[in-house]
């Protein structure tokens, strides 16, 4: 027994081993341009986790109907959609790297101004200003990765910006908590503050290789649709697959301009229930977390503290099994995990389980979004990657709108649970899209 128990802990002490060296691995291979960006997320995530939780507290305190707040989720989402269309409509003349900054700055000012409004109208107005500072910024950040990191990595790049995201989402809800007791107005004046000095971070980021420019921005003929790569995690650079031969062609019409379109088309379906999803739990989770599970307000964002730990511990390390095993899998498990956790807050699980699943669905919610992107990263390989991000996931954020307006509608005829319902619902019809995305080899295979 003994014995069995020293081989067990050898074992043990050898897989932990095996983890943290190639936990250092990874971080060995972060280079300046994505610690920058890790920094600006972290800074940016901070007052994003401060504030978020709060939001339908405050629209209330503000006398915002239901209704009202649906509204002011979907004004949110249209000014993000023109963020997002706007930034790749700009990505010819003005770099991923000089937007980002722009866009900072405009959601800095935006969120001042929330945090002196007296009125829900008020409110929702300035909400929308900040929609679309924060859509510029996020289709340039991710323009940006796709530049500078080489595409077998591309989910595990992601990640780690998505994990340092994570981190200030840990932090944050707790020091909006602390700042909610003195005011509900507090937390939007620290994240104007928290804007700001990401934008400082963003002006030490280093110009993108003209090679990636020159891909994104100009015509090229579409390679065949690639919507999933397994790739090994640490493989050499990829040479750039267009050649100026490649680039001197038209794009094609009729169903060659299909082949090249539905790739992005498929995606967009699960972008659009899961923000429809998001749409719906961003507009009552704050009111079910109140009234049907006790939280009290100091402690409403624990939640996403929750998600932040788990995209830290577990989003990383899943979106590198994604890069070995699959990508669209890994979407549609990480998307599971979310609905799982919805269903712990519908059914008014205890609150140890609903903070569990929590931390399970950070990780897979993490993982989720980094495989996405990377599998739109493949997909837009062959040209004007900046303004197909910019339409994917522009006209995907509408589903926040469907989302929202229809929880506020469930909230006012059934009550606030049924509301929550719409979340769930939404991210379990994005999740069977999936099925129509197709699997493809390699492209590094050709």
């Amino acid at each position: 027994m003994a014995g069995r128990a020293r081989r067990v802990g050898r074992y043990s002490c050898r897989v932990l081993t095996r983890r943290a060296v190639s936990i250092v691995r990874a971080l060995r291979q972060i280079d300046r341009p994505i610690a920058v960006l890790a920094l600006i997320g972290f800074i940016s995530q901070v007052g994003v986790s401060i504030m978020l939780p709060l939001l339908p507290l405050y629209a209330q305190e503000l006398g915002a109907t239901p209704a009202q707040l649906g509204l002011m989720i979907s004004a949110f989402a249209v000014t993000v959609t023109l963020g997002q269309l706007g930034s790749g409509l700009m990505i010819g003349r003005v770099s991923a790297r000089r937007q980002i900054p722009f866009g900072l700055g405009w959601y800095a000012v935006a969120n001042a101004l929330i945090a002196a409004t007296s009125s829900a109208t008020a409110l929702i107005t300035f909400r929308a200003l900040a929609g679309f500072g924060g859509g510029l910024a996020i289709i340039a950040e991710r323009v940006y990765i796709a530049r500078v990191a080489a595409r077998e990595r591309l989910a595990f790049t992601n990640g780690i910006v998505s994990a340092a995201q994570s981190a200030g989402s840990v932090l944050g809800p707790t020091v909006g908590g602390v700042l909610a007791t003195i005011s509900l107005r507090v937390p939007f004046l620290v994240v104007a503050i928290t804007a700001a000095l990401a934008l400082v971070g963003s002006l030490l980021l280093p110009r993108e290789p003209e090679r990636a420019v020159a891909s994104d921005t100009m015509p090229v003929m579409a390679p065949d649709p690639v919507t999933e790569a397994v790739t090994a995690p640490l493989g050499p650079p990829v040479v750039d697959e267009v050649g100026p031969a490649a680039r001197s062609i038209a794009r094609p019409a009729g169903s060659d301009r299909w082949s090249h379109l539905r790739p992005m088309v498929l995606l967009s379906l699960w972008n659009l229930g899961f923000n429809a999803g998001f749409g719906g739990w961003i507009t009552t989770y704050s009111p079910l977390a109140t009234s049907k599970l006790g939280i009290p307000i100091v402690q409403i964002g624990l939640i996403f503290a929750a998600f932040g730990i788990g995209s830290i511990v577990l989003g990383p390390w899943l979106a590198g099994i994604a890069d070995r095993r699959g990508r669209r899998g890994m979407v549609a498990i990480g998307s599971s995990l979310v609905m799982v956790h919805i269903l712990t807050l519908i059914a008014a699980a205890p609150v140890v389980l609903v903070f569990a699943t929590a931390i399970v669905a950070g990780g897979g919610l993490a993982a989720a979004q980094a495989s996405w992107f990377a599998m739109l990263s493949v997909a837009t390989d062959g040209g004007r990657r900046g303004r197909s991000f910019g339409m994917v996931t522009a006209l995907s954020n509408l589903g926040m709108i469907i989302g929202a307006t229809l929880a506020a509608a469930a909230w006012e005829a059934i009550d606030v649970t049924a509301g929550m319902s719409v979340a769930i619902v939404a991210v379990a019809l994005g999740t069977l899209s999936l099925v129509f995305v197709r699997p493809t080899a390699d492209p590094r295979s050709g």
